[in-house]
């Protein structure tokens, strides 16, 4: 469920002297100015996995929850197992230990993500299934750390990332099976606030992350995900014509600079069509069963 975090104080006073506190931190480090010796801004030190740093003007605290809690009770730096409700309250209140004025503080970056088991290699599902996102091709496409493949959708608000889990982690930890990771990364904290979270504490309700997965499961559903077709002997020509050209983002594209926005919901709408009558849909509704199945196992345990 929840991952990275990254809580901010506005007001850092409190932060910045109970980080400098002596016996607080095992470690802390200043900028050093090399001419006179003086130490400054930024002051970063760390509680196990979780990165503290104090600027001029604010105070932020920042890392994975899901690897904080693998770190502390696993001795583990990886996120590719389950991370249920009562992990992520474990973490938080093991975090509020190393923390003052925690009410105070806003959190302005979140990520929600979800380990899926499926079936097949899940880099054979991002390479020949998921294509668009609200009809938009993906920003970056690669092998995530050398293994697997990964691609990403970038928004103002948010960017949604889907890559191989199991690749990711295989060798180091002799993973079998095949995970599909699914992450919504929120850099605009407006967004998270519809679910009624503004704080480390809210992170804490059930209701209040059933809502995150609610506004998780609008972004899944703009997700462009086809079956693979094999050959298009189901098709009529015209509607084979029309999907080759509709499985094209720069189709779209082309659509959006020419201000064609009456054409392009006509073609979208021919697009969704398509889809149902020849049955395309199949990978999209499994992985969302799969992705609602997952949710509701982790906030129940």
């Amino acid at each position: 469920m929840i991952d990275f975090i990254k809580i901010h104080y506005r007001d850092k006073s409190d932060f910045e002297s109970f980080v400098l506190e002596e016996g607080n931190f095992e470690n802390v480090y200043g900028q050093v100015d090399a001419h006179t010796g003086e130490i400054g801004y930024p002051y970063k030190t760390k509680f196990e996995t979780m990165d503290y740093v104090v600027s001029q003007k604010t105070g932020c605290i920042k890392n994975s929850l899901h690897k904080f809690y693998n770190n502390a009770v696993y001795g583990q730096d990886q996120n590719f197992n389950d991370f249920t409700y009562s992990n992520l309250s474990h973490s938080i209140h093991h975090l509020m230990r190393k923390m003052v004025n925690v009410s105070e503080t806003r959190i302005t970056h979140l990520e929600f993500g979800l380990n899926i088991s499926v079936q097949i290699p899940a880099e054979e599902i991002i390479r020949k299934n998921i294509l668009m996102h609200n009809l938009k091709g993906f920003n970056h496409n690669r092998k995530y750390y050398g293994q697997g493949e990964l691609k990403q959708f970038d928004h103002n608000n948010y960017f949604i990332k889907i890559y191989d889990k199991a690749k990711q982690y295989r060798k180091e930890f002799k993973l079998k099976g095949n995970i599909l990771r699914l992450e919504l990364k929120i850099n605009k904290s407006r967004e998270f606030h519809k679910a009624g979270i503004f704080n480390l504490m809210d992170l804490l309700d059930k209701v209040n992350l059933e809502k995150l997965f609610s506004l998780f499961l609008e972004r899944f559903d703009e997700l462009i995900i086809i079956d693979d077709v094999e050959n298009y002997n189901q098709f009529t020509n015209e509607d084979e014509i029309s999907f080759k050209e509709y499985i094209n983002p720069r189709y779209w594209e082309n659509l959006s600079e020419q201000k064609k926005y009456q054409t392009r919901l006509r073609k979208k709408r021919e697009f969704e069509r398509i889809q149902s009558q020849y049955n395309l849909n199949q990978t999209k509704q499994e992985l969302r069963a799969l992705t609602i199945e997952k949710f509701n196992y982790l906030i129940n345990n």
